[in-house]
């Protein structure tokens, strides 16, 4: 996947400005690279595709010709996002659990701050009532 300031870099054109050279539609110019006719890559997170120059008119001199396609960078960064997202799942996952167990830890102590003060009490309560009677 490029970015559109690599994408400039190495000579790719929009489809739009390839549509004007060829005169065709940029959306049939992008038909022709998913057919497999026109070398291209796609840019801005896998949404819009940009080819060369040198690509288009190839094409032109020769409509009948095919391109192998570079799909297995592709895969590979398919894989990759799944494997991230996979991550992201587990590391909420793990979040969620650390939040429970803090919980139960702050649950537990209060209880056993409010035991702690109910037998204090109460045995204040009882030497109060022995020193009475």
């Amino acid at each position: 996947m490029l970015d559109q300031r690599r994408a400039k870099d190495e000579g790719f054109i929009t489809l739009k400005e390839a549509a004007k050279i060829a005169n065709y539609s940029p959306d049939y110019v992008g038909q022709l690279i998913r057919a497999g006719k026109i070398r291209g890559e796609q840019v801005y997170s896998q949404t819009a595709w940009v080819t060369t120059e040198d690509e288009l008119q190839a094409y032109m001199q020769n409509k009948s010709r095919t391109v192998e396609a570079e799909v297995v960078p592709m895969e590979r960064f398919q894989t990759l996002q799944q494997l991230s997202s996979y991550a992201l799942y587990t590391i909420i996952a793990l979040c969620a659990v650390a939040l429970l167990f803090l919980q139960y830890v702050l649950y537990v102590s209060i209880d056993a701050g409010m035991h702690k003060a109910y037998l204090e009490n109460a045995e204040e309560t009882e030497l109060v009532t022995l020193t009475q009677t």
